[in-house]
């Protein structure tokens, strides 16, 4: 088991050597915290009194650029507390699921190098720099694999809807899912604006497809996961 590890942390190594440095110098002209700053803005404005989508999401067909809002009304139940929140927790709530989820799971020697590569071949480190709210939904995915039910978390994506459904053969997701759907009840007319201003925009369901590859890191986390987790509680 011990050569397993050390060959399984070697390769993973030597997988992150070879193709991080080209995903970090994508990130390298990516403003840290942009998206972070866009979406903790745009929750400000909504709680202001203001739209959340921008008026001219709503007016007509248009390319998506930074600046676009298109995750649902839902999500400001994510974005609003970093109103006031210190903005390091965007990042750190989100790395303390994911690192519990993985001493939860605790992935064998199999799963890492194949959770390297997904890594090493992906944007991660574009997505982490800017504070894209990816974060929040793959620490979601990651806690679903854990324990049943965050999973259900991954609708503030719609494009990643299909991850949403891990678990959804117990009892549990179930009960998270109701939950969900009650928290999207209060947003009422917004949805139609969150509506208008997907048809208006220039994205198709194959948007959040760079992201995919990341979303299956739990899924392989948790089917490498140690004896004693057999089944996800």
């Amino acid at each position: 088991m011990r050569h397993q590890r050390f060959s399984a942390a070697a390769a993973s190594a030597a997988l992150l050597a070879l193709t991080l440095p080209a995903t970090i110098g994508l990130a390298a002209g990516v403003e840290p915290g942009t998206d972070f700053v866009l979406y903790r803005d745009a929750a400000a404005r909504w709680l202001a009194g203001g739209p959340f989508y921008n008026p001219w999401q709503l007016e007509g067909p248009y390319a998506i650029e930074h600046g676009a809002i298109l995750y649902p009304p839902v999500a400001l139940l994510l974005f609003a507390p970093f109103t006031l929140l210190p903005a390091v927790l965007w990042w750190a709530i989100p790395a303390g699921l994911v690192a519990w989820a993985l001493g939860r799971l605790r992935p064998g020697p199999v799963a890492w190098p194949i959770m390297a590569a997904l890594i090493g071949f992906s944007p991660l480190p574009v997505l982490l720099k800017a504070g894209n709210p990816w974060i929040w939904v793959f620490a979601f995915m990651a806690a679903g694999t854990a324990v049943v039910g965050p999973s259900v978390l991954v609708l503030i994506k719609p494009s990643l809807a299909p991850f949403a459904l891990f678990g959804a053969w117990r009892r549990r997701w179930w009960i998270w899912a109701a939950v969900f759907v009650v928290m999207c009840v209060p947003f009422g007319s917004l949805w139609q604006d969150w509506l208008v201003a997907l048809d208006n925009s220039s994205g198709s369901a194959l948007y959040s497809v760079r992201e995919i590859g990341l979303m299956l890191i739990p899924i392989v986390a948790w089917a490498a996961r140690a004896p004693r987790c057999t089944e996800t509680e």
